[in-house]
């Protein structure tokens, strides 16, 4: 057996002793007889002191006597997340949504829900538009129960027009016991009578209109005659204002110009007393810039000292027309001009 000794701070002996394990027995506090105490005096960094363990003790405390408040708290939050159903589980733990209160007093507020798992809503704010029982409660009684040919009962279904007129609105549109629309306008009634056509022994008359914008302007019906063809008006002549040019000699006579911009019919004719230049059709698109419409052949017949002469033109493509006659027989003459166009 070998003996280990240990020499104190004044300069004793002591036997080191070990424990049954052959662990080495430390007295800390310095109590026990046949120990030691350890003095760190050097090299004791990261090891613990007694200073260092009170500092822990300390703030172990402080962080116990924190959590007591907390503990409070999430017990409150505990009561209110409860156990509840679902559709797929026995058995889940309930999430609570919240939204914000601005209004005093503010904060967070779970949202409500009834026995139906619907939204509760309570509109307190920004209603304005919105429907509300007593709106409805209006629009209930204004749409009753009718009858169609298909359903012992069904819920009538209103048809709205617009009303101008004072006093302006929506007016719900109505209809006869046969379900034909009731008009407003008895007149027009008076004018939808019952006729005939090739197919049925009677039938509704069909009018169709056309705009007339002379005056009186407004929409007309149709007419046609008693075998059914559409019954036309022909388009009456329009004559322009009668020329007489007394033209010198050597000079020009000119009409005056028509405007085609509605008609395609044009017959120019007259006479003129210079019986040897030919007269001669012009057209223009701009009533500025003249083209000779050498197609056009002007029939003169000498009826005594002077010439009657006609043209007829059925189909005009441009929009201005006019004749005019050149003296070179150094005679002074006259030159009549009638224009007339449908």
């Amino acid at each position: 057996m070998s003996l280990v000794l240990g020499k104190n701070d004044i300069n004793e002996l002591s036997e080191i002793t070990l424990t049954n394990t052959g662990l080495l027995k430390v007295d800390l506090a310095g109590t026990s007889h046949g120990t030691q105490d350890v003095d760190i005096v050097g090299n004791s960094v990261g090891l613990a002191t007694e200073t260092k363990q009170d500092t822990v003790i300390t703030e172990l405390q402080n962080i116990l006597s924190d959590t007591t408040p907390i503990n409070a708290q999430t017990f409150s939050i505990d009561n209110k997340m409860t156990s509840g159903d679902d559709d797929t589980l026995t058995e889940a733990l309930q999430t609570v949504v919240y939204g914000r209160k601005d209004a005093s007093p503010s904060g967070l507020r779970a949202l409500k829900a009834d026995d139906q798992g619907r939204l509760m809503v309570d509109i307190d704010r920004d209603s304005v538009g919105l429907a509300t029982e007593a709106t409805l409660a209006d629009l209930n009684s204004k749409i009753t129960i009718g009858e169609d040919d298909t359903l012992l009962e069904a819920t009538q279904n209103l048809i709205y027009g617009r009303k101008d007129d004072a006093p302006t609105g929506l007016r719900a549109m109505k209809v006869n016991n046969n379900g034909a629309l009731y008009s407003f306008d008895s007149t027009l009634n008076s004018k939808i009578t019952s006729g005939e056509d090739d197919s049925l022994t009677t039938a509704t008359q069909v009018l169709m209109y056309g705009r007339k914008d002379t005056s009186p302007t407004g929409l007309y019906a149709l007419k046609v005659n008693s075998n059914g063809a559409l019954h036309t008006s022909p388009p009456s002549f329009t004559y322009n204002t009668l020329d007489t040019l007394a033209t010198l000699a050597n000079g020009t006579a000119t009409s005056t110009t028509i405007d085609m911009n509605t008609v395609t019919r044009l017959t120019f004719f007259g006479s003129s007393t210079n019986t040897s230049d030919p007269i001669i059709v012009e057209v223009s698109n701009d009533n500025a810039t003249w083209y000779e419409a050498s197609e056009y052949f002007v029939n003169t017949n000498p009826v005594g000292a002077n010439v009657n002469y006609s043209v007829n033109i059925s189909n005009t493509g441009a929009r201005y027309w006019r004749i005019k006659q050149t003296d070179t027989t150094t005679t002074a003459f006259t030159l009549i001009v009638n224009g007339s166009k449908k």
